[in-house]
């Protein structure tokens, strides 16, 4: 019981870190580093659905197919993740936290918003990870692949499916620093991630 309560005290944890990732650096730039985050920020941007909705939209069919594939264990902790995650982003403010360092220069609001972003999203990851669940984004479709293919690093995937919205998020706002930063952002989480898989913090 003990273990149950410490893990979904984390997975909570990860929820609300990755809803103050978007909505204190993310929504307010435009950056768009991949997972879930960027996933749904981009997709709100095509449909005009707002992000909270969008990434429930992404979460549930990836649910199922995981639940599925990967166990009821990690279904069932995901979805608790998928459900939190949005519930958080309502429940946050929005505030554009790093707006007044763009009268410094665009630039270094690009810079810290991705950086500070970055770590959080790749913390929350990194925490789901290391309590057998995923946030409900290109991590699960990571986590699936690497079951088929378990040759392939966590990381590469990831590293590959968030690339791929990084270029997408670029195509869209039709800004190279947005894509740029995007994918700065984007080695932040990804070397968050790792840090906080292989030193198992919080497991």
């Amino acid at each position: 019981m003990k273990t149950i309560i410490r893990d979904y005290a984390w997975i909570t944890f990860a929820a609300a870190i990755t809803a103050l990732a978007v909505n204190f650096f993310f929504s307010s730039t435009g950056l768009a580093p991949g997972g879930i985050t960027g996933l749904s920020i981009v997709c709100s941007s095509i449909f005009g659905i707002d992000v909270s909705t969008m990434s429930l939209c992404i979460s549930i069919p990836l649910l199922i197919l995981s639940t599925i594939v990967l166990g009821k264990s990690f279904g069932i902790k995901t979805l608790y993740i998928t459900l939190a995650t949005p519930l958080f982003m309502k429940i946050i403010p929005t505030i554009a936290i790093t707006q007044s360092l763009a009268d410094i220069h665009p630039i270094v609001e690009l810079l810290v918003a991705g950086a500070l972003g970055g770590i959080l999203v790749g913390g929350a990851i990194g925490i789901a990870l290391n309590h057998d669940c995923a946030t409900g984004g290109t991590d699960v479709i990571a986590l699936l692949i690497q079951h088929v293919f378990k040759f392939l690093k966590l990381s590469v995937i990831l590293f590959v499916l968030d690339g791929s919205v990084v270029v997408t998020s670029g195509i869209i706002t039709n800004s190279i620093f947005i894509s740029v930063f995007s994918f700065l952002s984007l080695l932040v989480i990804i070397k968050t991630i790792s840090f906080v898989t292989e030193k198992k913090l919080t497991a």
